[in-house]
């Protein structure tokens, strides 16, 4: 599953020949330990040559690296990938504390497979430059917001998160193109959250987007898409996967901001550790 989730990730790039070697590698991931170039094209109806680009195209020398990638990957998981996902609370397991950290550690996994470093450094210099940086969510994405504002609010980038609809869209109503959205959205398709993003397109901000890898209305109406994974159905008892897997994309955002000017973060970070310390009781 997660290097299928790496490959998804790229699937725009790719022209309709890669694409139907990816929907069949997809559909027939178990074919590539033994297949090489040649009898993958022969499967998909494609040639030699498209397998090979997509290989490159994914990021890889040719298709002999990404082969080499795949079985790697795969041997690493120690948690079985196969096993479905099963809402622990909703099917009342008696072994659900192991099985909530299973879940999270895989979800964890699968969200470094989706890690795109040239993405994260776009966004972490449109939020360093930004005159306004605003931080939108709903329900438990919203408590991922206001861990990212108290994380760049400690290196004196001055931020609101917002989880509230009509302030959201106040809020929205009064920026320009120096300024940035942040929305944090699992599904990308929540009513209110894209009544805000497009207020703020209309207003030319620019607009970063975490939200689950696949398409949404979110995601394309976004200048820069950090994607995250989710074992959840649409139907959940509680947002936990997601919420790890967004927290973890926050931090590696966060992180991206602070190491534009690592000396300046460094110096806020003490400054604000020395006000902690004289005010702790």
């Amino acid at each position: 599953m997660s290097i299928m989730l790496n490959m998804l990730k790229y699937k725009e790039d790719l022209s309709m020949a890669e694409r139907v070697v990816l929907d069949y590698l997809i559909e027939n991931k178990s074919v590539l330990r033994n297949f090489n170039v040649e009898k993958i094209a022969e499967a998909a109806y494609t040639s030699p040559a498209s397998v090979v680009r997509m290989c490159k195209k994914l990021g890889y020398n040719g298709f002999k690296d990404f082969k080499i990638d795949f079985i790697l990957a795969n041997a690493k998981v120690e948690i079985p990938e196969s096993r479905e996902y099963k809402d622990v609370i909703l099917t009342k397991s008696s072994n659900q504390g192991r099985i909530v950290i299973e879940n999270n550690i895989r979800i964890l996994e699968e969200t470094l497979k989706l890690h795109d470093e040239k993405s994260l450094g776009k966004a972490a210099n449109i939020i360093m430059k930004a005159r306004k940086i605003l931080i939108f969510g709903k329900g438990s994405s919203y408590l991922v917001c206001k861990d990212l504002e108290m994380k760049l609010r400690r290196i004196n980038k001055f931020c609101i998160a917002q989880g509230e609809s009509h302030e959201q869209l106040v809020d929205a109503s009064f920026i320009n193109q120096n300024d940035v959205v942040i929305f944090v959205s699992n599904s990308g398709t929540t009513k209110e959250i894209i009544s805000a993003a497009l207020v703020a397109k209309d207003n030319k901000a620019k607009i970063i987007s975490v939200v689950k890898l696949g398409s949404s209305l979110l995601a394309d109406l976004s200048d820069i898409v950090l994607y995250t994974s989710s074992l959840e159905e649409e139907f959940r008892s509680a947002a936990m996967t997601s919420r790890i897997s967004q927290l973890a994309v926050i931090d590696a955002l966060f992180t991206n901001c602070a190491f534009i000017d690592i000396d300046r973060s460094v110096k806020t970070l003490e400054r604000t550790y020395r006000t902690f310390k004289k005010y702790k009781r």
